[in-house]
């Protein structure tokens, strides 16, 4: 992990890419990211995660802080070599909170330069400041990517994964997905059929053993149980959620937490 901060007093175009995840926010200037044919331009204070593939950026008089975090520990903590973020997503409102706290409370302990941090101390900033990454930041949907087009309905039908990824763990189901993308119940089925061979249901069921997952691959085994996860992700009854956890991954989720407990 390293922090920065770059200040560019031009007007600069440039083409980048990194192998690390990296998050930037504006201190001052105006930066624009163009990135799979979409422009973004960055809103000072607010944190993204840039894109790991090239993308080209236009920085004007610009302040810029940047976090960059080794993309195989962060994916060795989620437990999934083929992790990614959203690119130039805005983080949720608690997501922001965690990552503004994170940055206050342990950029300066990172910084220091009279007191060298002991492996142990710089093992678990780092690991904190991962941490926040994953609570701040949308992942990359597979199923997102899979939606190739661009034209309205492939437009309407990212709008309904991203609102599944970002409310997976409210009481949601078909009509709240249909109405975030513009679309009726039954366009959203026909939709979701068509290019995913899914229904709104197994959407939200996949997403949801997805976060499930994830946090039982975070968690500590005494700081938590396997029922609190799946009640925090919506599944009420264990027994159920057992069974398809492991028809999905291939074991128990209470085989997850132990295995994560014993590293």
């Amino acid at each position: 992990m390293s922090l920065r901060t770059s200040r560019f007093g031009v007007d600069l175009r440039s083409q980048s890419q990194s192998d690390d995840f990296i998050v930037a926010w504006l201190r001052s200037g105006s930066s624009t990211i163009t990135f799979n044919g979409r422009s973004v331009d960055l809103e000072p204070g607010v944190p993204v995660i840039l894109p790991s593939e090239p993308y080209d950026l236009h920085h004007r008089d610009i302040g810029l802080n940047f976090v960059h975090l080794d993309r195989p520990f962060v994916t060795s903590l989620v437990g999934d070599d083929t992790f990614s973020f959203e690119p130039l997503e805005r983080p949720t409102a608690d997501g922001m909170a965690v990552w503004r706290d994170t940055v206050r409370r342990l950029s300066s302990t990172w910084l220091q330069v009279d007191t060298p941090l002991t492996a142990t101390v710089r093992r678990d900033v780092a690991e904190t400041f991962a941490d926040a990454a994953l609570r701040a930041f949308p992942r990359r949907s597979t199923w997102r990517a899979a939606v190739t087009g661009s034209g309205p309905e492939h437009q309407r039908l990212r709008r309904a994964l991203d609102y599944v990824q970002a409310h997976a763990r409210e009481p949601i189901g078909t009509p709240e997905i249909a109405a975030a993308a513009g679309l009726s119940p039954r366009g959203l089925q026909q939709s979701l059929r068509r290019h995913l061979d899914q229904t709104p249901g197994e959407l939200l069921r996949s997403v949801r053993l997805d976060g499930a997952l994830h946090e039982l691959r975070r968690a500590e085994r005494d700081e938590t149980s396997v029922a609190d996860i799946a009640r925090g992700w919506g599944f009420g009854h264990l027994g159920r959620f057992s069974a398809a956890y492991r028809s999905r991954f291939g074991e128990l989720p209470s085989d997850t937490l132990r295995t994560r407990s014993r590293r």
